[in-house]
Formats: C-alpha cells, structure tokens, sequence
C-alpha cells in the first residue's frame, strides 16, 4: 500500500506544470507569487463568496499577513491567472488514479476509453461583457463556459478549455482522430452528423442524443414500429407510427453530400415531456440492444455530477470583479480543488479497497484538506505523506458510497463497470 502511495502522489515532476496532450496548455509560472496557492485551500469549503474570504485565508495560513488593497493588486496581475492554469494543467495531469474497468461479460469492455463531452456555463460580471461576451445579452451579458472531455474509466478530466459563453459547443469537440477505439457520450447540443461520419471513419464509435428535428430516412427497423409502414420513409412522417411502450430501434441513413451517413437512432417516449428521446448512435446492435444502448447513455449524468461538484462544493462561481486575471484564476482554482478532492476520494477507493463517493468527499473532504495544504507549504515529505494517510483513512470511512448494491442495479454499474481496488 505505501508504495503505490508513493508512486502516486510523491512522484510528480518538481520543476513545475506539466504540458500533457489532451489537457489545458499551461502558462509559465516563473512569475508567480507564493500567495497564488492560496485560493486553493480557501476554496476547498466551498463557501468563499468573496476576495476578502480568499485574502483572509492566506492571511491564515501565511507567516505575514497581507492588507486587502495589496493582495487584490497581486491576483489582479495576469501571471495570477497562468499560474492557476499551470497548477490547473499539472493537477489534472498528475494526480489520476484508474477507477472504474467494464467486467469482461459486462457492456464497454472492447474500448479503451469512454469519453463524455460536455460544458458548463455561468454568468461573471456585466462589466466583463467584452471579455467574455454571453449569449442571453439581457440576462447575463458577460458569461464564461468550461467545455470538458472526461474519462469515465479514471473519473477525470481528459481536456478543459474555458472561452466566453458565446463560442460553438460543437468546435471544442474531440478530433475525430483521437477517438480510434473510443466511444464518445455526448448531449443534442453536440450533434453534428459531419463530425459523427467523421468518428466512425475513424475507427470510433459515439453515442448522441439528437434534436426533435432530425429527419433521416429509415432503412430498417430492428423493433418499435412495422418495418412495410415505414422503411424508405423520413422519421417526421411516421412519428405517429413509433412505440411508446418500448424503444424503436431504427437503421437510418442520411446523404451527405455524394456519400451516404448509415447509423442507429434508438428513439423512446418521455411521458413527462411527451417527446421522444432521439439516441444516434454506431454501436453495433448484436452487442448492443436498445434498452442498453438507453443504459450506456446515461452515463453521461457522471459529468452533470461532475459541475454540481464544481459549483456547490468547489466554489465555482461568480466573484463580484471587473478583472480578468482574477476571474481565470479563481475558476482555475476551483477545477484544482475539485480534482484533489476527486483524487482523495479515488486514493481513498485504491487504499482503503472501499467504493467512495466523489459527492460526499466534495461535502467532507474540507476537514483534511488544510492539513494537507499546511504539509506542502512546510516542504517536508514526511509531514506530507503522513497527512495524507490520515486524509485516506477519513474519506475511507466518513466516503463511502451509500448503496454499493444499488448502484450495480440501476446506477453507474449496471452497465456491466467495476470498481478498481488497491489489488487489481
């Protein structure tokens, strides 16, 4: 156990932030100020509001404490925020332990990486409207948005990127390229039948949700509707002839310039929304039926869950300043915190051999936290290492997931995923 302990966390490169490909490209650091670590601890409670909560932190943890005026000049400066990125960048690199592997019976088992794509958005102050345009002018005319990559198997972050409200979705999307041997989640504002083509020419395969108005031609039907009432037909024209009792597993194509797009729409009724739910899809249908396909999809809720973390937990939020600097950095703070928070509970998970909840060491893990910050500013492994076996054996207890037997049944597991222990 110490020695997987050591080869994770006290094995990172000391001369600062990496690059890795697929993350955030870090800034240099060379001009940082020590006092840029602060927000980090500060936000670790999630209930810092504003600077003067962040200033008097580091007044807490600082020999020397620093008035109001000069500490908002320092976050103020832009090498603040390429730091945090830098931190950013060297965290979500670093600290990644492997977590969830599908069982060899068990559904995902022929990929190597489930990615999910996804964005967040939130609004910052009005006067930052030229900086970070929003697309709701009257509402919130300044708004940012951190579009992620995440990898399901090691619950991380495979690529971050953060740009005003206003940019497309559909542009941070993976290359279609990286995707060989993937499968790709992802919600209707990232449908794009060009770029779906593209990942399956690839060797990749995606699982989309799509809008109410697609309107391929069906070519076959594997179950829902009588394949002579509606095979040649669009989709629009035989809604009425669609199950809603059960899925409707439909071969579709549509024309793509000179070429021919085929895949799966798998399409169930909402009754609460009375629409139908529109799944596209290449996952091939001899491993895959539609109620599982239905199953896969959902986990792309672990992302939702991810930015509920970053906003109630990690202090995602919007502070009330026109600086820029200061809000990159301080958002780049709170994605720092969270991933320690995630890598403490995975730690936890590998050590303790117990199946953690990230939800609850988001809430708890803010009572081990500054130890473990207090350790790092002391310089002295030892102190550090002992800190975080004490942070290990509290989330190993005070953690653990509610209703591991549920989750295997209608949760994350029932795909046919495992946890990953110490011993695996």
């Amino acid at each position: 156990m110490a020695a997987w302990v050591q080869t994770s966390i006290f094995s990172a490169d000391d001369n600062g932030a990496r690059t890795v490909d697929g993350i955030l490209e870090a800034g240099t650091q060379d001009d940082a100020d020590e006092d840029d670590e602060e927000p980090v601890s500060c936000f670790a409670g999630g209930q810092s509001t504003t600077l003067a909560d962040v200033q008097r932190s580091y007044n807490a943890l600082s020999p020397e404490s620093m008035a109001y005026k000069p500490f908002h000049n320092q976050l103020s400066k832009t090498s603040f925020a390429r730091f945090m990125q830098a931190l950013a960048s060297h965290v979500l690199s670093t600290l990644v332990v492997e977590v969830l592997k599908p069982s060899r019976a068990g559904s995902l088992a022929e990929f190597g990486r489930v990615l999910l794509q996804d964005g967040s958005s939130f609004a910052v102050k009005d006067a930052l409207r030229r900086d970070y345009p929003g697309r709701f002018t009257t509402v919130s005319p300044a708004a940012v948005e951190l579009h992620v990559t995440w990898d399901l198997w090691r619950e991380c972050i495979e690529r971050v990127a953060l740009t005003p409200d206003t940019f497309a979705e559909r542009a941070e999307l993976p290359p279609a390229a990286s995707l060989r041997g993937a499968l790709l989640l992802a919600d209707r504002s990232y449908f794009d039948r060009d770029y779906l083509r593209a990942v399956a020419a690839q060797g990749g395969h995606f699982l989309v949700r799509a809008q109410q108005g697609i309107n391929p031609v069906i070519a076959a039907v594997a179950s829902g509707p009588r394949a002579s009432r509606v095979v040649g037909r669009h989709l629009k024209d035989v809604r009425g002839q669609l199950s809603k009792d059960r899925p409707n597993d439909l071969t579709v194509r549509w024309p793509l310039g000179r070429e021919v797009f085929y895949c799966r729409v798998v399409s169930s009724w909402n009754a609460k929304t009375r629409q139908f739910v529109h799944l596209v899809t290449n996952l091939p249908a001899t491993h895959y039926e539609a109620a599982a396909v239905s199953r896969v999809y959902r986990l792309r809720w672990q992302i939702e869950l991810l930015f509920k973390e970053w906003k109630s937990h990690a202090n995602l939020r919007a502070f009330s300043t026109a600086k820029p600097a200061i809000v990159e950095g301080l958002i780049w703070a709170a994605i720092v915190v969270a991933a320690v928070k995630r890598y403490l509970a995975h730690s936890a998970q590998r050590v303790a051999e117990v199946a953690t909840s990230t939800l609850r060491t988001a809430k708890c893990a803010w009572h081990v936290i500054p130890a473990l910050v207090q350790a790092l500013l002391s310089s002295a492994p030892r102190r550090l290492h002992a800190a975080f076996m004490c942070a290990i054996d509290y989330l190993a207890v005070n953690a653990q997931r509610a209703h591991p037997q549920r989750d295997r049944r209608s949760g994350r597991l029932a795909t046919g995923l495992t946890p990953i222990f110490h011993d695996a």
